[in-house]
């Protein structure tokens, strides 16, 4: 049997909307209609979304696994999302000194986009270049970054 849920206030503020169109509350039957439903079904709605039901409830043919197991969130948590999004910023400060190319190279080699790193061929192909330009322009990038160490030291340890 498969089962939509609705919220109750969902039909609260129907009801209200339907007052401020028509001068009163809407009936079951009005609102029935709006949503193209039946007013069985609107009456079960309304009935089933007041009922709280327990994560730690039972369920399966042998009531053996929890609600909970099964409704998992994988949803990323906002403070995640907020911190990636800071430390990103702070990764871009750090690499302005750097050229163009220099921070692309970086960002391929190290996988601070994506996770996803490069070895120094599929930066070259990437971007045109041989393989030892782009060991040439990785070293030059680091030694950029070493003469800024005092500032990256700075914000890790304050």
């Amino acid at each position: 049997m498969y089962y939509t849920r609705i919220n109750y206030d969902l039909f609260h503020y129907l009801f209200s909307l339907n007052r401020a169109v028509l001068g009163r509350h809407a009936t079951a039957e009005e609102i029935a209609t709006l949503l193209n439903i039946s007013t069985d079904k609107l009456r079960e709605y309304l009935t089933t979304s007041r009922t709280a039901i327990s994560l730690n409830k039972k369920v399966g043919d042998e009531q053996e696994t929890e609600l909970g197991e099964i409704l998992t969130d994988d949803a990323v948590l906002p403070e995640t999302l907020l911190t990636q999004e800071l430390l990103s910023q702070d990764v871009a400060k750090f690499l302005a000194p750097l050229t163009p190319i220099q921070r692309q190279v970086l960002i391929l080699s190290l996988g601070l986009e994506n996770d996803q790193h490069f070895n120094l061929a599929q930066i070259g192909q990437q971007l045109n270049l041989s393989r030892e330009r782009i060991r040439q322009i990785q070293v030059k990038a680091i030694s950029i970054l070493r003469h800024h160490q005092n500032d990256i030291q700075q914000y890790l340890f304050d």
